[in-house]
């Protein structure tokens, strides 16, 4: 009689800590959850503030390559600096491969045939010589970078949205 009862005891206990055991591994499972949830968050803030950057640094060589571009003249041109307009621009493209991984495919597509698309124009700036060289090849990397920044903007919009979604 004594063993039946033990038994049952014991029987009783293991069913008990079988279910406490269930209880704690969906509370730790819920944990692991919060804290990936948590992670991924902190990662796609921090993709967010990297995007950020690339809408300013878009205007600002939007407004440096204008000097070469849409708005030069050949009184403005004389004294500027073109090899130091193309450096700026190339860092720019740099920035834009950089920050590839964190852009959609259509948007890496794009960032990719815009990259593709400065390398000639960067060094033809940087060789230009006469007004009209330099006109040309700025008014060019003008062109592509302002279609690109749409783009950019679209992208930062999207990445805002999915932040405040994913935030809260």
């Amino acid at each position: 009689m004594m063993y039946v009862a033990l038994s049952v005891l014991g029987s009783i206990a293991s069913i008990g800590a079988a279910f406490w055991a269930f209880v704690e591994a969906r509370r730790a499972r819920s944990s692991a959850m919060q804290a990936e949830r948590v992670r991924s968050e902190m990662i796609d803030r921090r993709h967010l503030v990297e995007v950020s950057q690339l809408l300013p640094e878009t205007r600002r060589i939007l407004q440096s390559v204008s000097r070469v571009g849409p708005a030069s003249t050949d009184k403005k041109l004389k004294g500027v600096d073109c090899s130091e307009i193309a450096r700026e621009v190339d860092e720019y493209s740099r920035l834009i491969g950089e920050m590839e991984a964190h852009f959609v495919v259509h948007f890496q597509n794009k960032a990719r045939e815009l990259r593709g698309e400065l390398r000639p124009l960067i060094s033809a700036l940087a060789d230009a010589s006469s007004f009209d060289q330099k006109k040309a090849a700025g008014m060019l990397i003008h062109e592509k970078i302002d279609g690109f920044l749409p783009l950019v903007k679209e992208l930062l919009d999207d990445r805002r949205e999915s932040s405040v979604t994913i935030g809260h």
